[in-house]
């Protein structure tokens, strides 16, 4: 509403919501300019695709869990269990940049594979993420006290799978270039949340899967 009274006051009014209006502007122009340099970022660290070595013993999740990780512009080899898992990286041909395997699985567990890679010459060198539905923190701890580099609770999301490059970043900028210096560096963290940590590996649940190494 307009003072007819007072000009000048109308002036000023006028004056600042030409202004804000401006600022709002300004602001939503902002905006797409962020998101513009999000994606370039994004493309600037994908320079090469990443194969990821999927282990799961459920069919449907497997399914799932493959077409989220292509949608991430992922390559994605599957396997059924352990052991279809082994043989796969058995085969030095084969080029895994990531393996990311189920803790619970019958006959040959996800701990087995773990171990298994964390004992060969050339495959140790693979980061390995561990998942389960199980999240207690004497399992967790398990599998990153024994080389993996990170443990993800099920049901797995799409944000979680977008960062898993970083992994095979950090290994591949890691001053040893061996081991697992991620899990390492958890380790450490869980360990000094208490000094009761020794036994809730002892005491973790049954539900882990076996400690078998496929021997």
């Amino acid at each position: 509403n307009l003072d007819t009274t007072n000009p000048v006051k109308n002036l000023q009014g006028n004056t600042n919501e030409i202004q804000s209006q401006d600022t709002f502007q300004v602001h939503h122009q902002q905006h797409p300019s962020s998101q513009g340099n999000v994606l370039f970022w994004e493309r600037f660290l994908h320079v090469r695709s990443i194969k990821v070595l999927l282990v799961e013993n459920d069919d449907s999740t497997r399914h799932v869990v493959t077409a989220l990780l292509r949608n991430c512009n992922y390559e994605v080899l599957d396997a059924a269990n352990g052991f279809q898992a082994w043989k796969i990286l058995e085969d030095l041909t084969n080029h895994v940049d990531i393996v990311l395997t189920e803790v619970v699985m019958p006959l040959f567990s996800g701990v087995g594979l773990l171990n298994k890679i964390m004992s060969h010459k050339t495959r140790k060198n693979i980061p390995v993420i561990m998942m389960s539905s199980h999240d207690s923190m004497g399992l967790v701890f398990k599998c990153l006290s024994r080389g993996a580099v990170d443990f993800l609770v099920k049901p797995i999301r799409k944000n979680e799978l977008k960062i898993l490059w970083q992994h095979v970043w950090r290994r591949c900028h890691s001053s040893s270039g061996s081991g697992s210096e991620s899990g390492t560096q958890t380790q450490k963290s869980v360990k000094s949340k208490g000094s009761n940590s020794e036994k809730s590996v002892n005491s973790s649940s049954n539900g882990d899967g076996s400690d078998d190494d496929g021997s």
